[in-house]
């Protein structure tokens, strides 16, 4: 007999912590006043970096959260190195590309494997959108968890029968 979709989700949601609950919008507009604060306020001397630093705050915060679901996992070492290579270098950026799919891989290995609820990532929106839609996806993901807690916390415990 197969457990309900609930006790499934139940299952999982205490073993894996839930994904950062920020919502994608507010997340977006925070970049964006971000960006436009530090156009304003920051001398043009320090202006890339301190915009390179902004746009890759987010970013970081996700690599090191799957390396909480995933001590294996390896897009925080490609950001460090995007780091590292600095922000006006040309590979620096490519290494960003490298870190968004690799990200990407280590979510779909993760909701899918072992924690499976069918994760479907399009290569194109993560192209073009990245980490803000990883975390449209997360935001989803949390709500189920969530919502499968509280309905395990209301479902009543049967006794055991002999």
């Amino acid at each position: 007999m197969h457990a309900s979709p609930v006790a499934e989700a139940g299952k999982y949601s205490s073993r894996y912590p839930s994904p950062p609950r920020v919502h994608w919008g507010l997340l977006l507009a925070a970049l964006l006043s971000a960006e436009a604060l530090v156009f304003r306020f920051v001398p043009g001397a320090y202006r890339n970096f301190a915009v390179y630093a902004v746009a890759v705050a987010w970013p970081v915060y996700l690599c090191v959260w799957v390396r909480k679901i995933d001590p294996r996992s390896s897009s925080l070492y490609w950001a460090i190195a995007s780091l590292v290579t600095g922000f006006e270098f040309l590979f620096s950026w490519l290494l960003w590309i490298v870190v968004i799919y690799e990200l990407r891989e280590e979510l779909l290995e993760h909701y899918n494997r072992r924690e499976p609820i069918n994760l479907r990532l399009n290569w194109f929106l993560t192209l073009l959108f990245s980490f803000v839609y990883f975390q449209f996806e997360l935001n989803k993901i949390s709500r189920q968890k969530e919502a499968a807690r509280e309905a395990l916390a209301t479902e009543p415990q049967d006794s055991v029968t002999a």
